[in-house]
């Protein structure tokens, strides 16, 4: 081997900063789990497919339970669990056994990306909801507008995430993921200045950073034959 080969470099070690899905368990029951994985999955099949899940079992982490069987099913449904956080010692050996990383992030900080609606009879509204943010969306935030449109008046960062049951307004450059129609509204679109997207999803139809041409200009996003096309505006 020669003193070249020797000395040069294999790798290198950098920092960076991604977006992990939480699966916080709430209960272990498999028939119960099982089912309300079959819901969530089946509102938005393409989010969840090879997506990188962490399971939170700090509210199970008392408990003694088939780790290995949640893992299964999750992976039946397309997801890729890569690690766990808040579980016990015997958790953490268990989920060391079968390949997964042992975090010790807090739950305080994850956000809900699906959740189930608050059922009221006493007042209902049919007004589109829109949440609009004014400052710009840094890598690792996440922001959710449930019931109506997202609305962004500056710039997505790479690393940060939008999801909305309706349209996304980016009145910036779109970087990160932007997730629309996330409860299954075919309708739904993404408006940009600017798209370096990482991600872009329509009612669980996603298409990835090497399959998005940037646009340094107005375009838009939307599904159509279940396909995302992307055009200037």
């Amino acid at each position: 081997m020669s003193e070249n080969t020797t000395q040069a470099q294999a790798f290198k070690l950098k920092g960076r900063l991604y977006t992990f899905t939480v699966l916080h368990v709430l209960s272990t029951e498999p028939e119960i789990f099982l089912h309300q994985l079959d819901d969530t999955v089946a509102k938005a099949p393409k989010l969840f497919e090879h997506t990188p899940i962490v399971f939170d079992l700090s509210s199970v982490h008392q408990l003694e339970f088939d780790l290995q069987s949640l893992l299964q099913m999750a992976r039946a449904h397309g997801m890729i669990p890569v690690a766990i956080q808040g579980g016990s010692a015997v958790h953490n050996t268990l989920a060391q056994c079968h390949g997964l990383a042992v975090l010790h992030a807090s739950s305080t900080q994850d956000k809900p990306i699906i959740e189930r609606p608050i059922e009221n009879n006493h007042y209902e509204t049919t007004k589109p909801l829109t949440k609009l943010i004014t400052t710009p969306v840094r890598s690792g935030q996440q922001v959710v507008a449930k019931g109506g449109d997202l609305v962004i008046a500056s710039s997505v960062s790479h690393g940060a995430e939008l999801l909305a049951d309706g349209c996304i307004h980016v009145y910036g450059a779109l970087r990160g993921r932007a997730l629309a129609g996330i409860s299954g509204d075919k309708e739904a679109r993404i408006f940009c200045q600017s798209l370096e997207a990482e991600l872009v999803s329509i009612a669980g139809f996603y298409r990835l950073s090497d399959a998005i041409e940037p646009h340094n200009g107005p375009c838009q996003i939307y599904l159509m034959d279940e396909h995302i096309h992307i055009e200037p505006l």
